[in-house]
């Protein structure tokens, strides 16, 4: 296959969660040229694989994407579409784009409507109609088994269907570090404070600011937030800002998020996808800091081969809670 076409149009984390399948299609066929549909939000990312695909960004309405790219659209012909981000519009951009091979994921939802049990698929009928090679997740996720419906796993499923032999599962971001950086050579943790943490009880704010103490004996710490910060980055801020031993680094851009997560030896996050993928492909050492309610959903996502670790926000935040 010389020639594929990959639709991701969704968040930085998920564009991540790719860059297996990237990898082996490129070692697979080195020659391969591969063009993505991304989206505004993820192609800030998407320009550090400038080496190994093209792109083309969707932005919000599939009419001004056909005006825009209607030569792109239909002058075009791939030996492989992967439809991988279960978005309508891309699924009917898949079915107008000519190609050899069409793959994706059919994701299924039950759902009760005046007692009967409806299964909702996307795509509908019309459009699987089109697509050759399909892989069924699950979308209820309170399954009992989410491991079953891994995201990364289900698109390795997809490739090996196709007959494209799977060399690895391991996340991969080309990214050179600034040897200027102002993190160079100094261990740290790396708490991301994103809005996620805003969900948790009031009380998590004093017990967590308790804990980034605590550590802070042993530990360097530096902690961040994304653009725009939030509350509880800014009461956590408020509370240690002269402490010895932790930095905060505010508004960071994404390269120089990129760049914390790359000098860190351990990164913590409340499922930050941007923070766990990378921390993946850089092979750090991931926390998950999530509630219960949503504890088990995150088997989909966790990274391959990775010292990842997951607790609920009660643990973690327990006086006797050690790294291990």
């Amino acid at each position: 296959m010389k020639k594929i076409l990959i639709f991701k149009t969704d968040r930085l984390g998920d564009l991540l969660n790719i860059s297996p399948i990237i990898s082996n299609l490129k070692l697979n066929n080195p020659s391969c040229e591969i063009t993505l549909i991304c989206s505004s939000y993820n192609e800030p990312l998407v320009k550090y694989y400038h080496h190994d695909l093209n792109y083309i960004v969707f932005k919000k309405s599939i009419i001004a994407f056909l005006i825009k790219n209607f030569y792109f659209i239909f002058s075009n012909k791939y030996d492989l579409i992967l439809q991988l981000d279960g978005k309508n519009h891309s699924y009917l951009l898949s079915t107008l784009i000519r190609s050899t091979k069409k793959a994706c994921i059919n994701f299924i939802k039950y759902k009760k409507f005046f007692g009967l049990n409806l299964k909702i698929h996307r795509p509908n009928f019309l459009i699987k109609f089109f697509l050759n090679f399909i892989e069924i997740s699950n979308e209820n996720y309170n399954h009992t088994d989410n491991k079953k419906f891994h995201y990364l796993g289900l698109y390795l499923s997809l490739l090996a269907k196709l007959n494209i032999k799977i060399e690895t599962k391991k996340h991969y971001l080309p990214f050179i570090p600034n040897s200027n950086n102002i993190f160079l050579n100094k261990k740290y943790l790396l708490f991301h404070l994103d809005k996620r943490w805003e969900t948790f009880p009031l009380k998590v704010r004093d017990n967590l600011k308790r804990k980034i103490t605590s550590l802070s004996y042993d530990n360097k710490i530096v902690v961040t937030s994304n653009i725009g910060c939030n509350n509880f980055y800014n009461f956590i801020k408020k509370k240690l800002l002269n402490s010895s031993n932790i930095e905060f680094y505010d508004e960071p851009t994404l390269n120089s998020i990129i760049s914390l997560v790359y000098f860190s030896e351990t990164c913590i996050s409340s499922h930050s996808g941007l923070i766990v993928h990378t921390a993946a492909a850089f092979n750090k050492k991931i926390i998950d800091i999530v509630h219960d309610e949503i504890f088990n959903e995150l088997d989909r996502w966790v990274p391959f081969d990775t010292n990842y670790k997951r607790y609920n926000v009660q643990n973690f935040l327990d006086e006797s809670f050690k790294f291990a």
